[in-house]
């Protein structure tokens, strides 16, 4: 049914716990894991978005690498074909999520949600809602 999740990951309480919950999916379902971290430029440059993704600073990349591993370590841990990737995109996280699922051929993207609402949703945004409104495959939000 599944063959390959992607679960969106960033450090938070909220994303550790989706990602448990795309492990043990993955688990029941003998699905490949893909445990991804969007790195989103800090600005986008002026004119065409180059064809290239954008260069993430190393001091970024070795603490994503970090928690990434521990990540992939504990699906693997749980009997589950895992990989991890730093996506690095010009784009907002929940654009980078949506495009990679579908690059990679994902049929289904688990994310968490913080459960902001109100003017704090409207002025930070919401990964969850952008992904649940453009995803092309099926979107699991984890509370």
């Amino acid at each position: 049914m599944y063959k390959k999740i992607l679960v969106g990951v960033d450090g938070s309480e909220s994303s550790k716990k989706a990602c448990e919950v795309a492990v043990e999916l993955a688990k029941k379902l003998g699905s490949e894991l893909i445990i991804a971290t969007i790195y989103s430029a800090p600005t986008i440059p002026i004119g065409d978005v180059p064809p290239y993704p954008p260069t993430v600073p190393k001091e970024v990349e070795e603490k994503l690498k970090v928690m990434l591993k521990e990540l992939e370590d504990y699906a693997r841990k749980e009997g589950v074909k895992a990989e991890s990737k730093i996506l690095p995109v010009w784009a907002t996280p929940g654009a980078g999520l949506v495009v990679e699922a579908d690059r990679l051929g994902c049929a289904l993207i688990v994310i968490g949600s913080r459960g902001l609402t109100g003017i704090k949703r409207a002025l930070i945004g919401s990964v969850a809602d952008y992904v649940v409104k453009n995803s092309g495959c099926s979107v699991l939000i984890v509370r």
